[in-house]
């Protein structure tokens, strides 16, 4: 992690974020891991995915928190973290009891190819495999998604619920729809 980033707020972090900086989200994650991975260990159990997977939805949920944040609603990045965090891990929860057990890994390959996450210091070479996969995921994303596939996205990642999206993003609700069923053609085309 750059040395640069520790005077700096999660909210400029994010802002970094935003704007592509990978150095930033690698300081993020190092800063709010700990956050993650306890979480993650309070939603684990018989009916749960793995530790690791919920650590890995966990760190999703934060790299949505970090691009969609606005600073104008009121609330701290941590807490708009922790909501993104806590939203995402419950959705996985809920994919893997209703999919029959399956893996997470099964439902939604997050471990294939350039799509691999790890986690910033757990190895020397974390920090790295990160700073590529954020670079590539971030250029795959834009070059595919349109300016409402990506607005939808981020709201739903975040955790809002389908119903909401509408109102949130001026349009209907089966622009909604139809965006969302874009957005997850277009990623499933990634893998």
């Amino acid at each position: 992690m750059s040395g640069d980033f520790e005077e700096w707020s999660s909210a400029q972090l994010a802002r970094r974020v935003r704007q592509g900086d990978a150095d930033a989200f690698t300081a993020l994650s190092a800063r709010y891991l700990w956050l993650v991975r306890a979480k993650a260990h309070r939603f684990s159990g018989a009916h749960a995915p793995e530790v690791e997977d919920l650590t890995q939805e966990g760190l999703w949920g934060l790299y949505t928190a970090a691009v969609s944040f606005d600073e104008r609603a009121g609330a701290s990045f941590s807490t708009y973290a922790g909501v993104c965090i806590y939203n995402r891990m419950a959705s996985a929860v809920r994919r893997y009891g209703s999919s029959g057990n399956r893996t997470l890994n099964e439902s939604v390959s997050l471990d294939s190819g350039d799509m691999a996450f790890t986690v910033a210091g757990e190895d020397p070479g974390a920090a790295l495999e990160l700073r590529e996969w954020l670079h590539q995921l971030r250029q795959r994303l834009e070059a595919s998604l349109s300016p409402l596939e990506r607005r939808v996205l981020a709201l739903y990642l975040s955790g809002c619920p389908r119903r909401e999206l509408p109102e949130k993003l001026g349009v209907s609700q089966k622009s909604c729809d139809n965006a969302l069923h874009r957005v997850r053609s277009k990623l499933r085309a990634m893998e």
